[in-house]
């Protein structure tokens, strides 16, 4: 327990040398749109500040992530990250004897749950050093959830002038263990992935 507290200090402690998470200007003309709705909303990061949301295997993108786009003109561009999403040992003082590596892989499609465009992060975990974020209001000591993101992809899709709506869904994700054994999962319901800092650069109308 001593461990996990000192890992806990130092994880916080850094947030202070983190620079502020802030979407870059959009090019002149355009707007920036950063309204979505999450099903699977993770919460708030204790370093960041960000809303994290699970991105889930799904052919309804109500059931995973949304955003309604404004009136434009012409293509907008869709930037996220994407991290993946790792479960933590019930104690975190085992997290450096852990392993294990994620390939999420995601899907942007429109209302008609037509694919957009596709993305993927690929990370391991060893160590806490090795997430990007922790998150609150769960129920490990601290008050700290049991899932955690990873350092994330900065994702840039263009969406087509037609679509009204668009989605952010799961694919699948594929798991590598300590033994070597890898495993495949994509079944629907299942979260594969987390986003955050969703927005849409868009030439307004």
């Amino acid at each position: 327990m001593r461990l996990a507290t000192l890992f806990f200090v130092l994880f916080v402690c850094a947030a202070a040398q983190l620079p502020a998470q802030i979407p870059p200007l959009p090019a002149a003309g355009s707007r920036l749109f950063t309204e979505s709705s999450c099903a699977a909303e993770l919460g708030e990061g204790i370093r960041t500040r960000r809303t994290y949301c699970d991105v889930i295997i799904t052919d309804d993108a109500r059931a995973s992530i949304t955003m309604r786009l404004p009136a434009r003109q012409g293509a907008a561009t869709l930037y996220f990250d994407l991290h993946n999403r790792f479960d933590l040992p019930a104690d975190d003082d085992e997290a450096g004897v852990s392993y294990v590596r994620h390939l999420a892989l995601v899907r942007v499609v429109d209302g008609a749950g037509e694919t957009i465009g596709r993305a993927g992060v690929v990370r391991e975990f060893r160590t806490l050093g090795d997430l990007f974020d922790r998150l609150g209001g769960g129920g490990r000591p601290a008050g700290l959830k049991g899932v955690a993101p990873g350092p994330p992809d900065a994702i840039r899709i263009s969406v087509p002038a037609g679509p009204t709506t668009i989605g952010i869904v799961g694919e699948s994700v594929s798991v590598r263990y300590p033994d070597g054994r890898d495993e495949r999962f994509d079944a629907p319901g299942r979260p594969v992935a987390i986003a955050s800092n969703i927005r849409l650069e868009y030439r307004p109308r």
